[in-house]
C-alpha cells in the first residue's frame, strides 16, 4: 500500500512540470525613434504594400503604355506649423529601371519576373516623381497632413513578358 501511495505521490509531483513545459515563451520587441521634426510619420505609413494586382499583358501595346493606377498615401501626424516649417518634400529611392533612364522603379530581376516594365510613382497632380532625383511637395497642415500618390506599371519596351512585377523603394521626408 505504501508503494502505491508513494508512486501516486511521485506521479503528482512530476505531472506539474509536464504541464509547465506546455506554457510557452515569447519575446516582445519595442521599436521607435525620437525625432525633432515638425511632424511624426504615422505608424501605418512606415511600411506599406501597394498591390498593383494582375494586369493583362495586352494593356502594354507599346513603350510608355500604363496599367491602371493604384493609390497610396503617406500620413504625417502631430504636425506643428508653428515650428517655422510650412512644407514637406518626399523623394523615393531605389533601383531604377535602365530602360527608363532610371526614372521608373525597376521590377525584380529574379527568375519568373516580368520584363519590359517598370513602376511609375506619381504625385497628387499625376506628375511622375523621378526615382532617386524627383520630389513631391505638399503644404503642412496643423495636426495631420496626408500626401497622396499613385503607382502603376509602365511598359519600357514595345514587348513585355509576363511574370512577377515586384519592387521595393524607400522614401525620405524633408521639411522647409
Amino acid at each position: 500500500m505504501k508503494k502505491v501511495v508513494f508512486a501516486l505521490s511521485a506521479l503528482a509531483l512530476t505531472s506539474g512540470s509536464v504541464f509547465a513545459a506546455d506554457s510557452g515563451d515569447g519575446t516582445v520587441k519595442f521599436t521607435g525613434e525620437i525625432v525633432d521634426t515638425p511632424c511624426v510619420l504615422s505608424v501605418d505609413s512606415q511600411k506599406q504594400e501597394v498591390v498593383l494586382g494582375q494586369v493583362q499583358k495586352s494593356v502594354f501595346t507599346a513603350a510608355g503604355a500604363k496599367s491602371p493606377s493604384k493609390p497610396f498615401e503617406i500620413k504625417l501626424e502631430d504636425c506643428d506649423t508653428g515650428s517655422g516649417k510650412t512644407k514637406v518634400k518626399v523623394g523615393f529611392n531605389g533601383v531604377g529601371d535602365s530602360d527608363s533612364n532610371g526614372e521608373l522603379v525597376s521590377v525584380s530581376t529574379e527568375a519568373g519576373a516580368a520584363t519590359g516594365v517598370g513602376i511609375g510613382i506619381y504625385d497628387n497632380t499625376n506628375t511622375l516623381i523621378k526615382l532617386n532625383s524627383g520630389e513631391a511637395e505638399t503644404a503642412l497642415k496643423d495636426g495631420q497632413t496626408v500626401l497622396y500618390f499613385t503607382a502603376n506599371y509602365v511598359s519600357t519596351k514595345d514587348t513585355v513578358t509576363t511574370g512577377y512585377g515586384n519592387a521595393e523603394v524607400d522614401f525620405n521626408l524633408s521639411y522647409e
